[in-house]
Order: structure tokens, then sequence, then C-alpha cells
């Protein structure tokens, strides 16, 4: 019994003093963020020292860098010198795919995805996960690469290999690259309700959208798949929809400015829309979720934002490499995601359900509210 005492006490001294040491080393490498340079020389030497196979110092040393900007967003990039030379000219080429990606993790995820295109017509929609790209891996390759490789010469051929909607599979498809106008906005009819999908910040979507509004019983505007960076034209969109004129700020190390709306026209706000919204909706749309967040008669639906608005920018090393960084930041934004007003998942069907819900309790409530009054 009392070896059992003993050696208890014995392991609890050992965990207090580790846990001691390891604050220690904490609070010093958080005042001196250059000892961690040591530490990784250290890995670095015990890595080549010990890994069961040879290992390639370039490849680890380069791993480190794109790790560590990714660390921080993942959407940063780090691009090296070989292989910013055979993709910086695919971006001036007119084929696209017509889709859109994130990085989310080792994968790719669509966030938009052309209604017109032949992607969106064999299943790639948003959220659809992305795992090869003319067989390379998704995960070895950055934002950057990948988004080089959705745009090619009009006519060429590019295989893509993507997880059906339902996860119970992963399909391999050839598409040709072809020039995809983007499409500003779609309206869909999903369960009797007429869906507003607003894509991009445009005069034309604004326009339709007013129209869309006036006209619909149930207005409901879909942002889950918005990835638009038009932050000008968009507070225009906001103030209109709450009412009274808006700004965003635009932030940077050097400097704040503030982005104005310059419409003098207002929504009446005589019934309630919906902003359905998702972790991806992100940049414009994910600021304009939050300028609208907390109107009367605006109500948000679906799920958390990304929490994500930032422009990027493309820097040349002196060693040849690059470097993609968000270099700017727009606000209000809500950092960890905005929660919606009404919890959904997001399928379009449960949107629906979650907006017919809430107002037949509304509703409800507005006649037990009736009751009271006149008993």
């Amino acid at each position: 019994m009392k070896q059992k005492i003993k050696l208890t006490v014995f392991v609890l001294l050992i965990a207090f003093i580790s846990s001691y040491a390891f604050i220690k080393f904490k609070k010093s490498r958080d005042e001196d963020p250059y000892k961690m340079f040591g530490i990784f020389a250290k890995v670095y030497d015990i890595v080549i020292a010990r890994y069961v196979e040879p290992v390639d110092q370039n490849k680890l040393i380069l791993g480190a860098y794109r790790g560590g900007v990714q660390s921080l967003n993942e959407d940063n990039s780090f691009i090296t010198k070989d292989i910013m030379e055979k993709i910086k000219d695919r971006f001036n080429l007119k084929g696209n795919v017509g889709i859109k990606v994130t990085k989310r993790g080792n994968y790719a995820q669509v966030v938009y995805s052309n209604p017109k295109s032949d992607a969106y017509k064999e299943g790639i929609k948003p959220g659809t996960i992305i795992r090869k790209i003319n067989s390379m891996q998704a995960f070895n390759m950055s934002l950057y690469e990948i988004e080089a490789m959705l745009h090619g010469k009009v006519g060429e051929k590019v295989a893509i290999d993507f997880y059906s909607s339902d996860l119970s599979k992963d399909i391999e498809k050839q598409f040709e690259y072809k020039e995809y106008k983007p499409v500003d906005f779609k309206i869909d009819t999903i369960k009797e309700t007429k869906v507003f999908h607003l894509f991009y910040f445009t005069d034309n979507s604004f326009e339709a959208m007013k129209k869309y509004i006036s006209e619909t019983e149930t207005p409901i505007i879909d942002i889950r798949y918005s990835l638009d960076n038009n932050y000008n034209k968009m507070v225009d969109f906001a103030s209109y929809l709450k009412g009274k004129t808006l700004t965003v700020q635009k932030h940077t190390r050097d400097k704040d400015d503030e982005i104005k709306s310059t419409i003098s026209e207002f929504c009446k706000g005589e019934k309630t829309i919906f902003l359905a919204t998702s972790s991806l909706t992100m940049n414009a749309a994910d600021v304009f979720a939050n300028l609208l967040k907390g109107t009367d008669y605006i109500k948000i639906v679906g799920g958390r934002t990304s929490g994500s608005a930032y422009d990027y920018t493309t820097l040349k090393l002196d060693s040849g490499d690059y470097v993609n960084i968000a270099t700017t930041m727009y606000k209000p934004i809500t950092k960890k995601g905005l929660l919606p007003d009404i919890r959904s998942f997001i399928d379009d069907d449960e949107i629906i359900n979650a907006v017919k819900r809430f107002l037949k309790e509304e509703k409800k409530e507005k006649k037990d509210g009736d009751k009271e009054k006149a008993a």
C-alpha cells in the first residue's frame, strides 16, 4: 500500500515538473519567437538523422515555408520559382472550368460553380471536394496552384477527380476549358419557394434582387456560396436592405480606409427577408451578412460564416520564389464566423424547412398575442 502511495506521489511530482517546464518553455518561446528557429534547427537535424528513409532536404524546408504561411490563413500560399514559372501565365488564358475553390485543410472545396458550366452539370456544385487535378493531389498544391490549374487554353482538357455530392464515391471526369462568363445570380424554385442565389455583387444582380424582393412573399437571398470581393458594390446592397447608409472598413498594416454606400434608395422593410449563409460564405458576402445582422426584418438562416474577408498580394522573394498572402482585411467581420439567427443544415431543403418553421412559429406567437390582447 505504501509503495502504491509513493508511486502515485512520484508520478504526480513528475507530471507537475513536466507541466511547469512546459509552461516555462512556452512563456519563454512566446516572449522571444526567434528561439523557435533554434527548435526548428533541432527538429530538422533529428529528421535528417533519424527518419526511416533518406530525406529530401529541400522538400523538408519548402514544406516548412508552405506550412508556415498557411498556418496563419489557409488561403496563403508559398510558391517555388520553378512552379511559378510553369503556372504564372495560366491566369491570362481565356479558358476555365467554371468553378472556384478554397483550401480546407488538406483538400480543396468548391465555393462557386457556374450554373452554365459542364462541371456544374456533372455534379460539381458548391461544397464539392476536389481530390485531384490532372492526377496531382490537391493537398500537395497551394490554393494559388489549384486556381492556376483551373485555367487553360480554350479547347484543351483537364481531368478533375472529385467526391460525389453524397460522398458515396469519387468520380474522375475530363472537362474542356471554355470561356465561361460569371453568372451574377440565379433564381431557383425549391419546395415551391423562390430562392435568389446571389453570386456576384453587380448592377445587374442589384436590380434583379430589388425586383425579386418586391414580387416574392418570402424572399430568401442565398449567399452561401458567394466568393465575390466587390466591396464597393456590396455596401450598396447592404445599405439598400438595411434601410440606411452603411460603411465598410478597409484595413491594411499601414492605414485604414472607408468604403461608403453611394445609393439614396432603401428597402422599406415591410416583409421578413431571409439571408442564407454557410461556412463557405466569405469575403464580401461575409461582411454583407455582418452588416445586416441585427436588422429587425432580416433573419440569417443556415450555418456559421467563414469569418474570412481578405485581399491577397503576390510578392516575389530575392530567391525567385513567391509568397501570396493576405494584405488587406475588410470589416465588420467576425473572425470565428457569424452565427445565424436560425440554425439549419445548409442543404437547400433544410434551409427552406427552417424558414417555414420560423414563419409558422412567428404566426403562432402573433395569434397567441392577439388572443391575450382580446382577453
